[in-house]
């Protein structure tokens, strides 16, 4: 069933890629769709294992990795906190696992890198952003030509459409989407 709504301003926060390919705009122009359309969403995950402490800093390692099981990278989120990128190339293998031993996997992979402390987290967390219907996806995947083609309309506005989040800054992240954001809320007002 299809809705339609008229409003006076439209503001479109990340995924607007998403939001661009599920939803029909009118009043917007072509170029600003299609610069929407290219920035396309990575079907990827995201894990995170909290330890009472960094265990990996006691073998001289800072938690930086690229790796080769079902895991890209992993990174120190904070303190204790060990983040991984499960990447679109791999996300795959996740899906086929069964939902009851993909901790147990995951984990596997990080011990490989830091040893056994890694099976001990006190909590861990896997977040599907490829398959959740809400996301439909994690950080934009630029392919080649991708940067060039969005060009100057990258996170820009078209009042009464307003583009803001993470990736429509320079570097992504969350500053990027409260930044844009803020913008975005200026530029609503100042279109009143």
């Amino acid at each position: 069933m299809a809705a339609t709504t008229e409003d006076l301003h439209t503001a479109v926060d990340d995924p607007a890629r998403r939001l661009a390919r599920s939803v029909a705009f009118t009043g917007v122009s072509e170029a600003r769709l299609a610069s929407l359309h290219r920035q396309r969403q990575a079907v990827a995950a995201k894990f995170a294992a909290a330890y009472d402490r960094p265990f990996w800093r006691s073998l001289d390692l800072n938690g930086l990795s690229e790796c080769e099981g079902v895991l890209g990278s992993t990174w120190p989120q904070s303190e204790g906190i060990l983040s991984a990128l499960i990447p679109p190339e791999r996300y795959g293998v996740l899906l086929g696992m069964p939902a009851a031993v993909r901790d147990h996997e995951l984990l596997s992979d990080v011990a490989r890198l830091y040893g056994a402390e890694a099976f001990q987290p006190f909590t861990s967390y896997l977040r599907m952003w490829g398959t959740d219907p809400w996301t439909q996806g994690y950080v934009t995947q630029w392919n080649p030509g991708d940067v060039m083609a969005v060009g100057p309309l990258h996170g820009s506005h078209e009042p009464p459409f307003y583009v803001c989040g993470s990736d429509q800054w320079v570097a992504g992240y969350m500053e990027g989407a409260v930044r844009t954001g803020r913008e975005a809320a200026r530029e609503v007002l100042r279109h009143g």
